[in-house]
């Protein structure tokens, strides 16, 4: 009985080193958005007024979003939106 009891232990830690190591090992691979459409985004944070602000920047559209955060609340709102189309091509040109 003893004999089967310590077959099973070996058994189990063989499993659990195998996890842990195939846990551990390897290339850390991001798979959120296979095959999604690519864009380019810039973002910038800001402070106002004692208060947060990401202004992001989507560059294949041109829309500009400023993101007021709240971290009391938890809460991201959004304050404003533009398209600064016009202005992303004055710039490259």
């Amino acid at each position: 009985m003893s004999r089967w009891i310590v077959a099973g232990l070996i058994v189990l830690n063989v499993l659990l080193g195998a996890g842990l190591w195939m846990r551990m090992g390897g290339e850390k691979t991001a798979m959120a958005q296979i095959g999604a459409a690519q864009s380019d985004y810039t973002a910038v944070v800001g402070y106002s007024n004692q208060q947060s602000f990401i202004y992001m920047l989507q560059l294949s559209t041109g829309r500009l979003v400023a993101l007021r955060v709240d971290p009391i609340n938890h809460r991201v709102d959004a304050v404003a939106a533009k398209n600064v189309t016009q202005d992303l091509t004055r710039v490259r040109n």
